[in-house]
């Protein structure tokens, strides 16, 4: 899904030898004991304690540890002194996986101390990884009117003119929205592009990634907006692609809307394990509206039919109209074949998912813009 150098690292003091592709560390710490956030890259030292070994944390999470089994796992090799360099999975249950990336060595010395070699820079994998998760940037342009603005600065005859009209008028009224046209605002959100590409069905989409790409070749860009949404998008499909090979499946977009500000949409489903039912799947919404103002939504579905539902509302007012619609829900659930288990209105914030973000400590990474 992403394209570009993958060979270039973060630049570590002491060597670090890991390889991608191997399997990842089960930690016994919750992420709220380390202060660690879903798709986090932290860095760490290895040091050597009562004959273990142990993972000393960077940056912000400096002074927090990690004790190591004694059975690493295969292709995984590890001694004191080395740095590395992890993505940080958080379970269902709070608990996290480690999952090495790769991560060069120390350029080596020449006869007069000083590096043979210029330091690699950080790869487009490596700078996607530090990106905050909130896709702040790419919410920012879909911001109704924003993307509008930019027609006006457009040849008449370029192409990515004819592109984002094509994708602007695709955008669906959110009062008017059905599965279907989620289905196509979902395949059209740039997230799922490649993939439809690879099963042949995705020729001829006007799809977001490609339409931001013309107007970055175009010379055409908004105070790095541009740039900073396709960096959000692909950090995404980064996280999503990552995280097939793990215990849970996650994939995270932004929805548009041509009368609304978009909707933070983000899907988590457990793998299933032999002798176990199937995972629930887990969708959370999250929208600032002018009608509603800031509205969090958090829907369980277990068993294809069982429906539990969670919605936090900062305002009062919109707190008890939901509440004055919930039989309605109820009913339109149950003829479509579902059945409501909980419905729960709330009137105050929503979960912070995923968490804030915390950047890295300085000099931990270098952006670098080709």
């Amino acid at each position: 899904m992403i394209t570009g150098a993958e060979t270039a690292h973060l630049i570590p003091k002491t060597p670090t030898i890991y390889l991608e592709g191997t399997l990842p560390l089960v930690v016994e710490k919750t992420a709220a004991e380390l202060g660690l956030r879903d798709g986090q890259v932290v860095q760490a030292t290895v040091e050597a304690k009562l004959g273990a070994l142990r993972l000393m944390l960077q940056g912000p999470q400096q002074g927090q540890s990690i004790d190591l089994p004694k059975e690493l796992p295969a292709g995984l090799r590890l001694a004191s002194g080395d740095t590395a360099l992890f993505r940080v999975q958080v379970l269902a249950n709070g608990s996290i996986v480690l999952r090495p990336l790769q991560a060069g060595q120390a350029p080596a010395l020449g006869l007069e101390g000083s590096p043979a070699t210029p330091p690699l820079m950080p790869g487009r994998s490596e700078q996607l990884g530090f990106r905050p998760p909130d896709m702040q940037a790419l919410g920012q342009l879909l911001k109704p009117g924003m993307l509008d603005s930019l027609l006006q600065g457009l040849n008449a005859a370029a192409p990515e003119l004819q592109a984002l009209q094509r994708w602007l008028k695709s955008r669906p009224a959110m009062a008017q929205l059905t599965p279907e046209k989620l289905q196509m605002a979902m395949q059209r959100s740039g997230f799922m592009t490649e993939h439809l590409l690879t099963q042949g069905l995705g020729a001829g989409l006007v799809d977001l990634k490609s339409v931001l790409r013309q107007l970055l070749r175009s010379g055409t860009e908004q105070d790095g907006l541009i740039g900073d949404s396709l960096d959000d998008i692909e950090a995404r499909q980064l996280m999503t692609n990552e995280s097939l090979n793990g215990r849970e499946w996650v994939m995270s977009m932004m929805l548009p809307f041509a009368d609304a500000e978009p909707v933070a949409l983000r899907l988590v489903r457990g793998r299933r394990q032999p002798g176990q039912d199937k995972p629930p799947m887990v969708i959370h919404l999250h929208t600032r509206n002018e009608d509603l103002g800031e509205v969090w939504l958090q829907t369980r579905i277990s068993d294809e039919t069982e429906v539990d539902m969670v919605m936090w509302a900062l305002r009062e007012d919109v707190v008890q109209r939901a509440q004055t619609q919930a039989d309605n829900l109820v009913q339109e659930l149950d003829s479509a074949g579902l059945n409501m288990t909980r419905l729960q209105i709330i009137h105050g914030q929503g979960p912070q998912t995923p968490q804030l973000h915390a950047p890295p400590a300085t000099g931990s990474l270098l952006d670098v813009h080709t």
